[in-house]
Parts: structure tokens; C-alpha cells; sequence
């Protein structure tokens, strides 16, 4: 046996590394949370665009149109497309006070565990310290109702008419009623021959010997 005796506070130590090691992993999931409640919207209008195109192209739509109708469209498909990846390029990854305020809402409790658990004590004030460490007490034994919650990107604000679900049944009806012509049809989008083709230009040259 050693004589060395044990520390009284290294129990307290392992708790709180535990729970600052749930604490991050449940602050990364409430990261990816947010960051999917402000991406999915612009993906959800970029994938009804990309319907719509599926759902013109399957229908046969290109295969009746001219040449200078199917690149007018395939432009305007672009434009689209292009408007609803905007809202996009202002995305920005949750920060950690968000993280960590998303965590608190989840937990339900009013003296915000999440945020608690990440705070530090300036004073060296016994009374405080004291205070300090009977809080913290109740902050870990709370740790394990922390929780990101499941994401809510809220389609039916940018999507009041369930547009999208629209295009989804369209999308699936063209899809049957195309058959083996799907790829074909879909190629026939970028068939622009003829758009720029040279006008039919007679030269009559006489040469005097």
C-alpha cells in the first residue's frame, strides 16, 4: 500500500469533465440543428426548382418546342434556380452563444444550465466560491436533460401554399408517364441545334481569265 492519500476532490473532477464532455457533443448537435433550420429552406426551393424542370422535361415539353424556346427556358430554369440558392450565400454557421442558447430553451429550466456550465468564477470570495460550487451541483445533476432538440426549419412560413408538395406529386405522375423516354426527354432540354446556326448566304463571283 502507498502512503499517498486520496484526493476528496477527484471525484468532483470526473463529474464535471463528464459533463463538460456531454455539454460539447450536445452543443455540436444544436449547431447542426440551427444550421439546418437556415439552410433546408433554400435547398427545399432549389430542389422544387429542379421538380419543375424534371417535371417540364418528363411531360415532353422540350420535345415540341423550337430551338430558340428550349434555350430561353433552360435560361429561365437557371434564373430560378440561381434566385433560390440567394438566400444561401448569407448563411452563417451558428455561433456557440447560439448553440448554447438553443440548449438552454431545450432544457426547460430556468437558470440556463447550458450557459452555466461554460461560466467561470473571477472572485475568490469564500461565500461566492461556496455559492459558486452548490450551483454548479445543480447544474450537473441537470446535465442529462439537456438536449439540441430535433430541427425545425419551418417550410409551411416560406411555403404557406405547400407548393412543394405540388411539384412532388407532378414530379412523380411525369415520371410514370414518361416510361423508358426519361433520359431522352431530358436531353432534349440541351438539343440547340439550329439556335445559332449561320443564315443561308448566296455568292455569285465571276473570275476574267
Amino acid at each position: 500500500m502507498s502512503g499517498a492519500s486520496p484526493d476528496p476532490t477527484q471525484p468532483a473532477r470526473e463529474q464535471d469533465s463528464v459533463a463538460r464532455l456531454q455539454l460539447t457533443q450536445a452543443l455540436q448537435r444544436a449547431q447542426f440543428a440551427i444550421a439546418w433550420e437556415r439552410a433546408w429552406p433554400g435547398l427545399a426551393r432549389l430542389l422544387s426548382v429542379v421538380g419543375l424542370f424534371l417535371v417540364v422535361s418528363w411531360a415532353g415539353l422540350w420535345l415540341v418546342l423550337p430551338f430558340g424556346a428550349r434555350a430561353a427556358g433552360i435560361v429561365l430554369f437557371i434564373l430560378l434556380a440561381l434566385g433560390a440558392l440567394y438566400p444561401l450565400a448569407r448563411f452563417r454557421w451558428p455561433t456557440r452563444e447560439e448553440g448554447l442558447s438553443r440548449l438552454d430553451r431545450g432544457t426547460g429550466i430556468r437558470h440556463r444550465p447550458a450557459t452555466a456550465l461554460t461560466d467561470t468564477l473571477a472572485t475568490k470570495d469564500p461565500v461566492a466560491q461556496a455559492l459558486w460550487r452548490e450551483q454548479r451541483e445543480r447544474t450537473l445533476a441537470s446535465i442529462k436533460r439537456i438536449r439540441a432538440g430535433l430541427p425545425s426549419p419551418r417550410l409551411a412560413i416560406h411555403d404557406p401554399w405547400a407548393l412543394r408538395a405540388l411539384v412532388m406529386m407532378m414530379v412523380a405522375a411525369a415520371y410514370v408517364a414518361a416510361g423508358d423516354e426519361r433520359r431522352m426527354r431530358i436531353a432534349a432540354a440541351f438539343d440547340w441545334n439550329g439556335v445559332l446556326a449561320p443564315a443561308n448566304v448566296r455568292v455569285d463571283a465571276w473570275v476574267t481569265p
